[in-house]
C-alpha cells in the first residue's frame, strides 16, 4: 500500500490517538481521497461529508392501534 499523507488523530476502536494514513487512492476521486486507516488497529473513517443531525428528519408517526 503506498501512502500519500499521515496525521494523528482519535480512533474509537483504540481509544487513543494514533496514527491515520491515506492510502493511495484506487476510486478516482475528484480531489483529495476521503478514505484514512488507522495503523494500529485498521479501522477505517472518511472525511468530506456531513453526518445527519439528530431530529432533522421525519419521524415515522406512532400510533396505538
Amino acid at each position: 500500500m503506498t501512502t500519500t499523507a499521515a496525521v494523528l488523530r482519535w480512533c474509537a476502536t483504540c481509544g487513543s490517538d494514533v496514527t491515520f494514513e491515506q492510502p493511495e487512492c484506487l476510486d478516482e476521486h475528484e480531489g483529495e481521497c476521503p478514505e484514512w486507516l488507522c495503523q494500529r488497529c485498521g479501522e477505517a473513517f472518511l472525511v468530506g461529508f456531513a453526518l445527519p443531525q439528530p431530529g432533522s428528519g421525519r419521524r415515522a408517526a406512532r400510533g396505538v392501534a
